[in-house]
């Protein structure tokens, strides 16, 4: 009897194996490694017949993690045999699997059982394993007595895959008496392993319409002229298997052939395929219904082929699966100005989910047609659409969609429903994609954009999405001769406005600049006087610093932080006649941000890490005691980086902070930094630590200091 159990405890198990509640069977089932070991097997075998999956998969989870003296090959192996439950027989070559390499030789030796179920499912098990070791019994297997064990040989030798496996493999396939379920198997396993078979070889196979399908997965594999035009004949097959194989076959060898041979071998397959309409239309109609692996082959084959009628079955499979959507649209993309027709003329008969995936494979094309049809489509009823059409143009860098998309955004200024905000949002982004787009140079050259002046017209009078459209383009492609229009922005009603507007003048030189970012300074908004303090940080001014203190004493403390960040930032923009007396002043403003509220010292930490080492950090050690978690957090992440040894030994109390996040930090740090003074107290709380992430840290650490 087994120490680790009672009497009484036996007994309950075994109780408990016999009880009509699958639940408790299983809970059982996995208490029986505390029974004796030849007990404990011979009931775990048992088990792996039960009516419930749920307590098979419990016998087969206790068989892999039994002790490895176990003799767990036995019962197992007996499992097998048992020719009245196949979940027992599943079960047991599932265990056996789990188990793995240490089951080889019991599985080798079984291999010549007289029992042909056992045969056979020793070989799927030495499949799963896949131990090199098993390849020479295998490929004595593929001259077996029975056929469906040569089959599962064939396919265990390609699952383990090598030379020999492959010379095996290929023998068996090539053996014309051979029964044609296993030349099935090795021909799908010479595939598999990418054997370079020509169509010489393979002759037999490809002259029975049983194999053909399967052997034309191993041609083009080799640089075979015969073996290309096999493959490109089988498309015009009267066999859908035969077609579908050649034409991923066909697809395989393009991927691999360099761009100018793929590009004729493309042509080759278009001809093809457009001379077999029967074929072309069988695919067409596979678009919808095969499997996905085979509609992902289908998709890229029906782009090749470029004849209009693949254009909307392509645009119903880009929706119908999202696993096939990029395939699909880039098919679609491919057919170029044969898509943009093809939808163009269609438009009215598509629904609204297909009109947004058409707008989606528009973007991608450059054809006048297609750019028609997007702007028609900006007078769609449906928001969302309307939304799509304008991002369409936008990828596109539409320059002649300006004028509608600016008209669009002056037509839905005041309707507040969800839809209509994101198609403003739509409207105003693809105008300044397009004033910023490269292809739109022309359009935008020296002087105010077309996008401004149309915008600009309407000013005045303009709603508030109009506004923050010229505030947001004017942000991009401004120059100084619209420093009025952006000072008049700048002291917009609307705090969204102004905010676009202030952080646009970062890119303005000028006086009209300055005065419009003094005003900003007062502004009753405090996003707005955060833009601010960020168009100075960006800008080149050398007054910013003044301006900058200044908005250290502001009343939010979300825009004192950002006033820091912005110091931090403009200090590589200092000018030369000031660098000397800077650092000082720099130093004292960032040490009196240290002791301000939390959003403000964390920005000033930051601020000293992001211009050290020209700045000491040494007052970043002050506030190691901070109240506030991440304010610490950073001054650890500060001083790991640019402290001295003085600065990171300071670091050592930190491993017992109550904040998990903290000590993980300080204990990564000591240990990157190799602080070997901190090993007693890495050793004093891993005794106590029981958050598991720290404790992984406190491991490494010590694993780190003990290599130094």
């Amino acid at each position: 009897m087994s120490e680790l159990v009672d009497p009484r405890q036996r007994a309950s198990i075994l109780h408990d194996l016999a009880s009509g509640d699958e639940e408790v069977r299983r809970l059982a089932v996995e208490l029986l490694v505390l029974l004796p070991a030849d007990e404990a097997l011979r009931l775990l075998a048992e088990r792996l017949g039960d009516a419930s999956w749920r307590v098979r998969k419990a016998a087969v989870e206790c068989f892999a993690s039994v002790p490895e003296d176990w003799p767990a090959a036995d019962p197992l192996l007996g499992a097998l045999a048992d020719g009245e439950n196949p979940g027992r027989r599943n079960a047991a070559v599932e265990a056996l699997v789990r188990i793995g390499r240490r089951m080889v030789d019991a599985l080798l030796a079984a291999s010549d059982s007289p029992d042909v179920d056992v045969r056979k499912l020793v070989v799927d098990a030495l499949a799963g394993i896949g131990s090199e070791r098993s390849t020479p019994r295998l490929a004595t297997l593929l001259d077996d007595e029975d056929a469906n064990v040569r089959s599962a040989a064939a396919d265990a030798l390609a699952a383990i895959g090598g030379a020999d496996a492959l010379r095996a493999l290929t023998a068996t396939a090539l053996r014309d008496r051979e029964e044609p379920l296993v030349r099935f198997a090795a021909l799908r396993g010479l595939a598999r392993l990418e054997a370079p078979l020509t169509a010489n070889d393979l002759a037999s196979a490809l002259a029975d319409p049983l194999l053909r399908p399967v052997a034309f997965g191993a041609l083009g594999r080799a640089a075979d002229p015969e073996g290309l035009e096999v493959l490109l004949k089988g498309l015009e097959s009267g066999s859908r298997a035969t077609r579908e194989a050649g034409i991923e076959a066909l697809l395989r060898v393009v991927s691999r052939s360099d761009p100018e041979d793929a590009e004729a071998l493309v042509a080759r397959i278009r001809a093809t395929a457009r001379g077999a309409q029967a074929a072309l239309d069988d695919a067409v109609l596979r678009l919808a219904d095969a499997d996905l692996g085979t509609r992902l082959l289908l998709a890229q084959f029906l782009g090749i082929a470029a004849t209009p009628e693949v254009v909307l079955p392509l645009l119903r499979a880009a929706r119908a699966d999202e696993a096939l959507t990029e395939v699909a649209l880039g098919a679609l993309a491919s057919l170029g100005a044969l898509a943009e027709g093809h939808i163009d003329a269609h438009w009215d008969a598509l629904d609204g989910e297909l009109r947004g995936q058409a707008c989606v494979v528009l973007a991608r094309t450059a054809g006048a047609r297609g750019a028609a049809r997007l702007v028609a489509a900006l007078d769609e009823p449906d928001p969302v659409l309307r939304a799509a059409a304008a991002s369409a143009l936008a990828h596109r860098g539409e320059t002649s969609a300006v004028a509608p998309l600016v008209r669009r955004l002056q037509l839905v200024t005041e309707d507040a429903e969800p839809e209509v905000e994101e198609e403003r949002a739509a409207l105003i982004d693809a105008l300044v994609k397009i004033a910023t787009a490269p292809t739109g140079a022309s359009a935008f050259e020296a002087g105010p954009s077309l996008a401004v002046d149309l915008l600009a017209a309407s000013f005045e009078t303009a709603s508030e999405p109009v506004r923050l459209a010229i505030a947001r383009v004017l942000g991009e492609v401004g120059g100084r001769h619209h420093a009025t229009l952006m000072a008049l922005l700048a002291q917009d009603p609307s705090p969204a406005v102004r905010r676009a507007a202030v952080g646009a003048l970062a890119h303005m030189p000028g006086e009209s600049r300055s005065e419009a970012l003094r005003l900003a300074f007062a502004d009753e908004s405090g996003t707005v006087r955060m833009a601010a303090a960020a168009a100075l940080g960006a800008g080149d001014d050398p007054g910013a610093l003044d301006a900058l203190e200044r908005l250290l004493c502001d009343e939010d403390a979300e825009v004192r932080a950002a006033a820091v960040r912005a110091i931090a930032e403009s200090q590589t923009r200092i000018a030369t006649d000031g660098a000397a007396a800077a650092p000082l002043r720099v130093r004292a403003l960032l040490v009196a941000a240290l002791g301000d509220r939390g959003p403000v010292a964390f920005a000033a930490v930051e601020a000293f890490e992001q211009i050290a080492p020209a700045l000491a950090i040494d007052p970043v050690c002050e506030v190691l005691g901070h109240g506030d978690p991440e304010v610490v957090q950073s001054a650890i992440r500060c001083i790991r980086r640019h402290g001295g040894e003085s600065d990171v030994a300071a670091l050592i109390p930190l491993a017992s902070h109550p904040h998990w996040a903290v000590r993980a930090g300080a204990i990564e740090a000591l240990a990157e930094r190799r602080v070997s003074a901190a090993m007693p107290t890495i050793l004093r709380c891993l005794d106590g630590e029981t958050d598991e992430f720290v404790r992984g840290s406190l491991l490494r650490a010590l694993e780190r200091l003990e290599e130094a």
